[in-house]
């Protein structure tokens, strides 16, 4: 029997762009909630739902406890969960990055989106990873060492990735 895919997706630099070093620092500011998602993220991510994960796709970010409330008023405020399909129940926040590592064993996570590379080092029970790289970090001979890990620049190239194969 098949083993039953599912996907993770991390939310700072992945889905609410970066601003500056630090992933939530766009959260600093009072409009807040007028920061835009990153270019096709809801669009492709409704898809990786509909024609590839089904209900098997899971946010999973670090953030504290005021970020996530923040975070959780910027999703509403976007309307996140209609416009892609995923499960509210399926937001997982944890305080540390080292955390995310447990949370994909217990749920199963097969793929996962990230944009730093030793949070997806760390992801040993993941065999498909995808650094999002929107202009920083990696480079890509960094990133192929483990041959899982694959560089993506934007949304329409996981996409390309994801659901050419489903």
């Amino acid at each position: 029997m098949a083993t039953t895919e599912a996907l993770g997706i991390d939310i700072g630099g992945v889905i609410i762009p970066r601003v500056g070093v630090e992933a939530d620092i766009v959260f600093k500011s009072a409009n807040y909630l007028e920061t835009a998602e990153m270019p096709l993220a809801f669009e492709v991510i409704r898809r990786l739902v509909d024609e590839r994960f089904g209900r098997r796709v899971f946010i999973v970010s670090k953030c504290g406890p005021r970020v996530q409330m923040k975070t959780l008023r910027w999703l509403k405020h976007h309307r996140f969960f209609d416009r892609t399909g995923v499960k509210p129940k399926h937001i997982y926040f944890c305080l540390e990055r080292s955390d995310k590592a447990p949370i994909c064993r217990k749920l199963g996570i097969t793929h996962f989106v990230d944009d730093r590379l030793d949070v997806l080092h760390s992801l040993r029970t993941v065999s498909h990873k995808f650094l999002f790289e929107s202009g920083s970090q990696a480079s890509n001979e960094e990133a192929k060492s483990p041959q899982s890990m694959r560089v993506v620049s934007s949304w329409a190239e996981i996409a390309q990735m994801l659901l050419a194969r489903a």
